[in-house]
């Protein structure tokens, strides 16, 4: 019994010596320590490199590690396929992060690789990610402010108080309609709630269109600042226009704004592209009436006027899309 018991012992430490093993030859020794970044929100840190693994804490979105190993096989998780790495916490503790929702960090170049974190973020395929919730779209503000806090020139500090603006709408999106008494979103909507405003169609909030504007008219003077102004004239707002063509027309002001601002800009083309949609027969016949009540007569005059405004934004742009819009406008009285 002695014997079997002695042979069963060192069976036991066979194994465990076949395991030790196996775990060092799965791990991968990087030559130097190599510096990361997360790009998601709430990123897992696990004890072994697997999904399945115990979770030790998350980090926040942009928090930077420093990898010493990886492993010697990759995996695929959240869509990404990549090896896992054994990192250095912010903590000094040992931890395994997945390495497909990791990007190489270089300090020299942190702006450039948070912007790129940051819009890729908020540019998320909600079929691939859905319902990413209020906390980890916070994270995201919360990126984007201490960066422009941070940022050591004024084109850059523009982009990154826009994106702020984009995340703080993405995070206004998440708000549940009947919850902004409650905790968190009390204190976040006390925080914010002048910038937004309620979209009762929709049930959530949207950024005001002239915190954007006022954005722009800020860095007008740098590359940043029509990039501002596109953002603004995108910005979708609460509208009761539903099948009011002629309502759905001046949703197009911020369009013409922009091709004002920047007549040669880059997106000039879809601006036109737009318009010309919006500017259906409806809106034509209405520009061209005459006679009606109080009302009509208030929307033709302001309409006329939008048109007159639209006409000499147009003749100073030049894209294909233009020649459309052209042929619309002289069915115009």
């Amino acid at each position: 019994m002695k014997l079997k018991a002695s042979l069963f012992t060192v069976v036991l430490f066979m194994l465990a010596g076949v395991s030790q093993v196996t775990a060092q030859v799965d791990e991968v020794k990087l030559a130097a320590a190599m510096p990361k970044i997360t790009t998601v929100s709430a990123m897992r840190a696990r004890k072994a490199p697997q999904v399945s693994a115990e979770e030790i804490t998350r980090l926040k979105l942009g928090t930077v590690v420093s990898a010493v190993a990886r492993s010697a096989n990759r995996d695929t998780a959240a869509g990404e396929t990549g090896y896992w790495y054994r990192v250095n916490l912010p903590n000094g503790k040992p931890a395994w992060l997945f390495g497909g929702l990791l990007l190489d960090y270089n300090a020299s170049q942190r702006d450039r690789l948070i912007k790129q974190i940051i819009a890729d973020r908020l540019k998320v395929d909600e079929d691939r990610l859905p319902g990413e919730g209020f906390a980890d779209r916070q994270e995201i503000y919360e990126l984007a402010a201490s960066s422009s806090a941070n940022a050591k020139d004024a084109n850059t500090r523009g982009e990154f108080e826009l994106l702020k603006l984009l995340a703080l709408r993405y995070s206004a999106n998440a708000v549940p309609a009947d919850q902004k008494e409650k905790s968190p979103y009390r204190e976040w909507y006390r925080s914010h709630g002048a910038l937004l405003v309620r979209n009762e169609f929709a049930g959530w909030y949207e950024l005001r269109t002239d915190v954007l504007w006022n954005l722009q008219t800020k860095y007008h003077t740098l590359p940043v600042g029509e990039r501002i102004a596109w953002e603004a004239a995108e910005n979708p707002e609460p509208s009761e226009c539903e099948s009011d063509q002629v309502c759905n027309y001046f949703q197009s002001e911020g369009e013409i704004k922009y091709m004002r601002l920047y007549p040669r800009g880059a997106h000039v083309g879809q601006a036109l592209e737009n318009i010309a949609l919006a500017m259906t027969d409806d809106v034509i016949a209405t520009a061209n009436s005459k006679g009606g009540n109080i009302y009509d007569v208030q929307q033709r005059t302001e309409l006329r006027k939008s048109l007159a405004n639209l006409r000499l934004v147009v003749a100073k742009v030049s894209a294909p899309q233009k020649a459309e819009l052209v042929k619309k406008l002289g069915r115009v009285k």
